[in-house]
């Protein structure tokens, strides 16, 4: 057998670690339990590939309010996406400001609206002019927020965080509400879809 010559056999290696590294790595769910309370004017930083960098922030604001009767309150919650991120609106709604409030085993990929700015989770106003009420998330348990990001890899990936609301006026006009984070979870693998609840690959 005709022995490769060193310049041939450096080639060689050199070809063969390149194909290696060009393999794509296989794509994973990464999912973090939480239990997570977001207080009234409070809020809380979703990190949610864990590299540091906030992705998402929820926030919980309680403003006075005044209407043509005299003088109300306002409540929301909302998330708000650090640039390159984004949240799932309303389907057929593209550029609304309304996040979606997904069940369980729910798609989240391109295929789905996508908000870049602040979005409406819930609203609740009250006071002299009645009682008004706005987005998805007032009084659910156990939803899930469509997630889209830009990655280390300056690659699309999409994932969810799972969010309990409730809120309410009770009998002596006062604001009783609880807002908790329960967990999120993205995939690894660029531009492939992630189900709402997925917390590994087999779902």
């Amino acid at each position: 057998m005709k022995k490769l010559g060193s310049m041939a056999c450096a080639v060689f290696v050199t070809v063969a670690l390149a194909s290696a590294f060009s393999q794509p790595l296989s794509a994973e769910v990464v999912y973090h339990s939480a239990a997570i309370l977001v207080p009234v004017s409070g809020y809380y930083n979703i990190d949610l590939d864990q590299d540091g960098i906030t992705d998402f922030t929820l926030r919980s604001a309680l403003l006075q309010d005044f209407c043509q009767s005299g003088d109300g309150y306002v409540w929301s919650l909302t998330v708000t996406p650090a640039v390159g991120k984004a949240i799932e609106t309303a389907a057929g709604r593209s550029g609304s400001d309304n996040a979606s409030a997904l069940a369980q085993g729910v798609p989240v990929s391109s295929a789905q609206n996508f908000y870049a700015s602040t979005a409406m989770m819930a609203e609740l106003a009250w006071g002299s002019c009645g009682i008004v009420t706005t987005g998805q998330w007032l009084n659910v348990s156990s939803r899930y927020l469509g997630l889209k990001f830009l990655g280390p890899d300056q690659q699309t990936h999409y994932g969810w965080a799972n969010v309990s609301s409730v809120a309410y006026v009770d009998q002596d006009g006062h604001l009783q509400s609880k807002t908790i984070l329960l967990g999120f979870a993205y995939e690894t693998g660029p531009n492939q879809q992630i189900f709402t609840g997925q917390i590994s690959d087999t779902r």
